[in-house]
C-alpha cells in the first residue's frame, strides 16, 4: 500500500450554502450582408480552397487591382499568404522599349562601264486568240460574330429581380427544380469552384473578356473545377439549395469587381 495515497482530500467549502449564478455564454453572430473588410490597410490570410478571384469576390474588388496592390506576377496564391486588401495601388509597370538597331552603312561598290547591245530587229507579234474569260467563283460572306455571347443559366421564373438594397439582392434568384442543369451565361474560365464563401453555398465563378466575372451559386453539385474553359451553354453544375432555406440559383455578374444587373447583358425572354 503506498503512503502517498493515504493523504485525506480537502472539499473546498467557500461557497457552500451560496446561491448558484448561471452565466449566459457570449454567442457572437456573423450578418452575412455586412462581411466585409471593416479597416483600410486591412489584410487577409489565404486559406486552403481560396483563390485570387475568390477573395476579390469576397471583398468587392478588382481582381486585377488586387494583384497589382500585392504586386503578384501571377493569379497562383497559396494558403497562409498574407494579401493586403486595402491601400496603395502601385502604378502599373511600363513597357519597357526596345533600343532601335543601329543602321549599317553599306559598302560603296564601284559600278563598271555598261556594254551597249544594238538593238535587235523588232518582230510582228502573232495575233491573240481571244478566250472566253471562266467565271470568277462566288465567295460566301462570312458572317459577323459577337466576342461574348451571353445567354440564361436555367429556364426557370425570376423569383427576385436585381436591385441594391442589399449584397445579396443585387443578383436575379432563379426558380427551377433540383438537379436541374446549370448552363455558363459566357464562355470564360473557371476561377472558382467550392463552397468556401459565406452565403453563397456550392459556388461556381467564371472570368470572361472585359473584365467580366459571372457566378452560379447554391448549387447541389459542381461539374467544373478551377482552371477549366468552358463555353457558353455548357452544363457547369446541378441546381441545389445549399447555403439557403429553398431550391434556387444564385446569378450575379460583377464588372471590375462591383455588380452589375445581369439584364443589361442576357437576351430578352419570350413572354
Amino acid at each position: 500500500m503506498l503512503a502517498g495515497c493515504s493523504a485525506p482530500y480537502e472539499v473546498p467549502t467557500d461557497h457552500l450554502g451560496r446561491p448558484l449564478v448561471r452565466v449566459q455564454p457570449k454567442v457572437t453572430t456573423i450578418d452575412a450582408d455586412n462581411f466585409d473588410v471593416e479597416e483600410a490597410g486591412s489584410s487577409y490570410v489565404v486559406r486552403r480552397g481560396d483563390t485570387l478571384f475568390s477573395i476579390a469576390w469576397r471583398f468587392e474588388q478588382d481582381p486585377d487591382l488586387l494583384k497589382r496592390r500585392n504586386q503578384l506576377r501571377s493569379d497562383l496564391i497559396q494558403p497562409g499568404q498574407s494579401l493586403t486588401l486595402k491601400g496603395d495601388i502601385p502604378p502599373e509597370p511600363e513597357p519597357e522599349v526596345q533600343p532601335a538597331p543601329k543602321r549599317l552603312t553599306p559598302p560603296v561598290i564601284k559600278a563598271e562601264p555598261e556594254v551597249v547591245q544594238k538593238p535587235k530587229p523588232k518582230q510582228r507579234p502573232k495575233p491573240a486568240v481571244k478566250q472566253k474569260p471562266e467565271p470568277k467563283p462566288q465567295v460566301k460572306a462570312t458572317p459577323v460574330t459577337q466576342l461574348t455571347r451571353w445567354q440564361w443559366p436555367v429556364s426557370g421564373p425570376v423569383l427576385e429581380a436585381y436591385s441594391d438594397k442589399t449584397r445579396f439582392s443585387r443578383s436575379l434568384q432563379l426558380g427551377g427544380q433540383i438537379g436541374t442543369p446549370v448552363k455558363a451565361a459566357a464562355s470564360g474560365r473557371v476561377v472558382y469552384a467550392g463552397d468556401g464563401l459565406v452565403g453563397f453555398g456550392n459556388l461556381v465563378i467564371i472570368s470572361h473578356e472585359g473584365k467580366l466575372l459571372s457566378a452560379y451559386g447554391h448549387n447541389q453539385s459542381l461539374s467544373v473545377k478551377v482552371g477549366d474553359v468552358v463555353k457558353v451553354g455548357q452544363v457547369i453544375s446541378k441546381m441545389g439549395s445549399s447555403g439557403t432555406d429553398r431550391v434556387k440559383l444564385h446569378f450575379e455578374i460583377r464588372k471590375q469587381g462591383k455588380p452589375i444587373n445581369p439584364v443589361s447583358l442576357l437576351p430578352k425572354r419570350k413572354s
